[in-house]
């Protein structure tokens, strides 16, 4: 039985901050301590809730599916925006967005591996989001960028969950945070 949790949240955190940011905002991720929404994770949220309710091709998805499967002492877990005819779809607000963003994203591998019948992961995004009440009607007008499309596949990436599992774990140890992993992410069950 798995004892401790790994989220595409937390690889994607360790990912990020051992290239580009500093230890101490992994660490701050590693303890789980809670942080204030920004206005980007907000607009997120918000456009993930308008796709499910208007985009034609995941509508009546299965939203917000909680997936999961086990690689010895560590139980990868997720939870999928909208699973939808075999395709796993991710969407996603960002401010700044470049072809390929999102290839290396540990989510991608993760969410292939714990869903092996999917056939690909789409993400959709946008980078530009905008909710305004029209006047006093308190009606909603909408304003969205354009839908960008990545897709992929398991056999795109040179890399298996495996090998990322095991560098993450072998760098854990390596700063000696690997204590603080198993305190702060133990499996509850």
């Amino acid at each position: 039985m798995a004892k401790y949790y790994i989220t595409p949240t937390l690889l994607n955190s360790w990912q990020y901050n051992s290239k580009n940011g500093t230890l101490e905002d992994f660490i701050k991720v590693l303890k789980k301590e809670k942080f204030e929404a920004s206005e980007s994770i907000m607009k997120g949220f918000e456009f993930e809730k308008y796709m499910q309710e208007n985009y034609s091709e995941t509508l009546n998805g299965a939203y917000q599916v909680k997936v999961s499967k086990e690689y010895g002492d560590y139980l990868l877990y997720g939870i999928v925006d909208c699973l939808k005819c075999g395709i796993i779809y991710d969407y996603k607000y960002t401010s700044n967005y470049e072809v390929g963003k999102f290839f290396n994203n540990h989510q991608t591998l993760m969410y292939l591996e714990m869903i092996p019948e999917a056939k690909k992961m789409v993400y959709l995004i946008t980078n530009k989001f905008e909710k305004d009440i029209i006047d006093d009607c308190e009606a909603e007008q909408i304003t969205t960028g354009d839908i960008f499309r990545e897709e992929y596949t398991k056999d795109m990436f040179p890399e298996t969950i495996e090998s990322v599992l095991h560098k993450f774990i072998e760098w854990l140890k390596t700063y000696d945070l690997y204590d603080l992993y198993t305190e702060k992410w133990n499996c509850k069950y």
